[in-house]
């Protein structure tokens, strides 16, 4: 007899499952299952991450998959983009496809935080009406606040209407005693019983890859929890531009990536108030940084103007608005504070990165770096700052190579040369049998086999230095890192000369737009280079001067700064003053916009070798 029951699509290991449909690709069955696929080009073929091995009749082999899968296609591999199983069956995901817990980084430093929050509390007693002087509840509660702050009786203040109903039961039950909370010295925002536990605020830091949030006591500034998780926005790209292309495509993306954020940050606000043992309902004050990107996706905000030239956001000063209007579950009348932008590839992140090492009090000449997917930078110099933003992301956090990753359990994060020379000793991210490279990781093993001659200063390897770990691969030569039986997917661990390539374009990108900002500025030599963000955190200063990833510096001049970003956002949500001095930095800022710029293609060209010193 026929079946009714619709054919499905099982997973495994992690044996989640989805209904097998006719027009769905198994990365979107993938995706309708909460699986977490590798597929960094948003699934349009290109990058060959999604790799799977389907155990059930699927459609043939596409012409793509055959391009970049080569001989792996022998061993059943297939691009999940490109594969669909309309009979369902089960599906074996690899390790190195498996979209894991990346290593999320969370402190930064900052030049010292100061409080003097959008949010004031104030304990009241209300004064009790009589039939000689009938007061109302609210112009009684606006007298006390009034009274409370030192200001003139009458002083107008903002009461929203869900507050003034709930303003009978409060004084009923306290006897006219309350706690109201006041947002520049206007607006109530929240009225509670007498004595109630202290207002909070939360700060964001809306990463492409990753989402970190500060909660933080608006009563005395300090942090009582942080929480992070993986951006979750990931299946419609890897990069910004990806997920733009996939808002003009699709007319329901812009809607389901903000929807997917809004859900993500809600958890987040849920797991730091448990860590505090607070409720998400006292967070009165939420601000948010990110690239321009991501506040125009968060936001609703159409963000194909930031993809076409002349790259302009849609809106470039602070927005503010009520945090319920995105679905955040915050306190009710609570609101979202989202810091200046600068421009279409300048976002809020690096304004606030800015802030946190105090750009704009720095006199000897200073770069201050962000490396994350999109590469921004600042150089700063006796009050002066210039700012631009190059393509350098993709391939710093495992984009665009061949056995990249992000860094997360299981990624190469630093190589070592033994004494004997090759092969490398390499070093994983929790210890674990390796299968991948971040971005870190790229970096120190390429450092290593300049230092060892194995590679050339032009990025070519070296046949006879190499020796037995070079061999030709489907991408040209490649460096093999581990055999098969020492990493965690069983296959051969390599870089390839296609990989060294794209951490040369990478790394040209950012040297030739630091020097056009100096050119710009008059500066011949830097002092000091200030790296934020993850890649920088766990970047080797000595292995980046290496490779020449930077205008000249010494080694000890070159320093991680955290997740500056986030310390901006923490800085901005404790002080109105720093919230006003973000803005003035990014009116004092000016904009170098790289492409069609006269000395950038020049100067591209010269930093493409490596240095070697």
């Amino acid at each position: 007899m026929p079946s009714d029951l619709q054919p499905e699509i099982f997973f495994k290991p992690s044996n989640q499952s989805a209904p097998a449909r006719p027009e769905q690709n198994l990365l979107q069955a993938a995706q309708a299952a909460g699986v977490g696929l590798e597929a960094p080009c948003g699934g349009k073929g290109l990058c060959g991450k999604c790799r799977v091995r389907p155990e059930g009749e699927a459609t043939d082999p596409t012409p793509g998959e055959k391009a970049l899968l080569g001989t792996r296609l022998a061993d059943g591999l297939r691009l999940a983009c490109q594969c669909a199983m309309p009979a369902g069956g089960q599906v074996h995901v690899p390790p190195e496809s498996r979209r894991g817990e990346a290593v999320i980084l969370t402190s930064g430093r900052s030049e010292g935080l100061e409080l003097d929050p959008a949010i004031t509390s104030h304990e009241l007693s209300l004064a009790v009406p009589s039939l000689e002087a009938p007061e109302a509840a609210r112009e009684r509660l606006f007298a006390a606040l009034a009274q409370a702050r030192g200001q003139e009786p009458g002083q107008g203040f903002d009461l929203p209407m869900g507050l003034l109903r709930a303003l009978p039961g409060l004084l009923a039950s306290g006897g006219g005693r309350l706690s109201a909370a006041l947002r520049h010295g206007r607006e109530v925002v929240d009225l509670r019983p007498a004595g109630a536990s202290p207002a909070l605020g939360l700060a964001v830091d809306l990463g492409t890859t990753t989402m970190v949030a500060y909660l933080c006591d608006l009563s005395d500034g300090q942090l009582l929890a942080v929480s992070a998780a993986m951006n979750p926005q990931a299946p419609w790209g890897a990069d910004v531009i990806s997920r733009i292309s996939a808002c003009q495509s699709d007319p329901q993306a812009l809607g389901d990536m903000s929807r997917a954020v809004v859900e993500s940050l809600n958890q987040l606000a849920r797991d730091a108030c448990a860590q505090a043992g607070a409720e998400a309902e006292r967070i009165l004050e939420c601000v948010m940084v990110g690239n321009s990107a991501m506040h125009h996706i968060f936001l609703k905000l159409d963000p194909a103007s930031l993809a076409q030239a002349p790259y302009a956001p849609l809106a470039r000063r602070p927005v503010e608005l009520k945090a319920r209007e995105l679905g955040l579950e915050l306190a009710p009348e609570a609101w979202l504070h989202w810091l200046p932008l600068k421009a279409g590839f300048v976002g809020a992140d690096i304004v606030a990165a800015a802030l946190a090492v105090g750009a704009d009090q720095i006199q000897e000449p200073t770069l201050l770096l962000d490396l994350g997917t999109n590469g921004e930078m600042v150089l700063a110099a006796r009050g002066r700052m210039l700012a631009c933003s190059t393509a350098a992301g993709p391939a710093l956090e495992g984009g665009h190579i061949g056995q990249g990753m992000r860094g997360a359990p299981g990624a190469v994060e630093r190589a070592r040369l033994a004494k004997g020379g090759l092969p490398l000793e390499l070093s994983v991210i929790e210890g674990l049998p390796p299968v991948g490279f971040c971005g870190s990781g790229l970096v120190s093993m390429l450092s290593c086999l300049l230092e060892a001659g194995a590679l050339g200063e032009s990025g070519s390897f070296d046949h006879e230095r190499a020796g037995e770990h070079l061999r030709q691969g489907d991408r040209g030569p490649e460096y093999v890192a581990a055999p098969a039986e020492h990493t965690g997917h069983g296959q051969e661990l390599v870089l390839s000369a296609a990989d060294v390539a794209e951490l040369q374009l990478a790394k040209a990108a950012i040297r030739a737009g630091a020097q056009v900002l100096m050119e710009q500025m008059g500066v011949d030599k830097l002092e000091r280079v200030l790296l934020a963000g993850a890649f920088g955190n766990y970047l080797d200063p000595a292995e980046a001067r290496r490779l020449g990833m930077f205008p000249e510096v010494a080694v000890e001049a070159i320093e991680g700064v955290g997740n500056a970003a986030g310390v901006g956002a923490v800085m901005a949500l404790l002080s109105l003053r720093q919230r006003r001095r973000a803005m003035d930095l990014s009116e004092a800022m000016r904009y170098v916009e790289l492409s069609g710029h006269p000395l950038f293609n020049d100067l591209f060209v010269d930093s493409m070798p490596f240095q070697n010193v």
